[in-house]
């Protein structure tokens, strides 16, 4: 896949097929988008384009209200990589592409740029300048300028609609599950290993401590968890909180191995969530703790157990 930044450098070999949006968390319905997009530019000779924008519009149109990621910038381009989509081109929303009408954006860019043969959009698809573009306009620039405008129609997903604001909303939640369903594989986290307390390794069970990004965090709990590191992934029970049983004070993340021990912690740590087991709790006791750490320990080895009966194969974290 050829990544490039902004537009005004790009030479356009051919025309495209293309597509325009975000794809945060590139969801089921992102997937549905690029692999009808690969297959109708490969039909028709075309190449096949995203258009995506970085940082994302909210964070210079409406900072408060911008959206944490459910996929890192970084992870985001592994998975379009993986989608056989051609041109990722990353335009910089500036002060000057916020003020660009709908109209303009598909004159100048769209079409003048990439050369669009294709458009593929949602039904509710809106862009440019205060929502001047929707789906209407795109349909008469088409006639006007001579490329096709298709609709993908909406994945539904369990009477639920598919989209990275509803996927937001189950993570937030703790609706792991059903995010997960959504997405079409596990969210997941990434980061670096950092040293903890210790409390864990002497009173309670060993645990890497991971410091999360900026993206987004699911909602404090317990959860049945993969953890990978150098590219072997280990069954693993994930506490995301504020450990009220020892006065925790900031948010940690602390995954425990099944089963497995380790010489020393790795550098990175990634971590899938997979099933949500219960909420945080305040125990009174460190043997409390510790018991209840158990319990879920033995739930993970189950959830694990079902799954290989399943032969659904835990995939490696995002």
């Amino acid at each position: 896949m050829e990544i490039t930044y902004g537009y005004r450098s790009y030479r356009a070999d051919r025309e495209s097929s293309l597509t325009i949006g975000n794809f945060d968390g590139f969801h089921l319905g992102h997937q549905r988008i690029l692999d009808t997009l690969v297959n109708a530019s490969r039909a028709s000779g075309t190449r096949s384009v995203l258009l995506s924008f970085q940082p994302h519009p909210l964070q210079l149109l409406a900072p408060e209200d911008a959206p944490r990621a459910i996929t890192p910038p970084e992870e985001k381009v592994r998975l379009l990589g993986a989608s056989r989509l051609e041109v990722l081109a990353i335009l910089d929303f500036d002060r000057a592409l916020s003020r660009m009408s709908g109209e303009e954006f598909v004159r100048k860019i769209v079409v003048g740029v990439f050369r669009a043969r294709l458009v593929f959009v949602g039904s509710d698809f809106s862009f440019g300048h205060r929502r001047t573009g929707n789906v209407s306009l795109l349909q008469d620039l088409g006639r006007e300028l001579d490329f096709q405008v298709r609709i993908c129609p909406q994945v539904v997903v369990r009477g639920s609609r598919v989209s990275s604001t509803r996927i937001r909303e189950l993570i937030r939640a703790g609706r792991i599950s059903s995010a997960n369903r959504l997405l079409g594989r596990f969210f997941s986290l990434k980061g670096k290993v950092v040293p903890g307390r210790g409390l864990g390794r002497e009173s309670l069970f060993p645990t890497l401590n991971l410091r999360p990004g900026d993206e987004l965090i699911p909602r404090p709990g317990v959860y049945v968890t993969q953890a990978t590191f150098g590219r072997q992934n280990y069954p693993s029970v994930t506490n995301l909180g504020w450990r009220p049983t020892v006065s925790g004070k900031n948010l940690t993340v602390e995954t425990h191995l099944i089963d497995t021990s380790l010489e020393k912690p790795p550098g990175d740590l990634g971590l899938a969530f997979l099933h949500r087991l219960r909420d945080e709790e305040r125990f009174e006791s460190l043997q409390q703790l510790r018991a209840q750490i158990a319990r879920d320990c033995q739930r993970g080895r189950r959830f694990f157990r079902l799954f290989r009966r399943l032969g659904r194969p835990t995939a490696p974290a995002s």
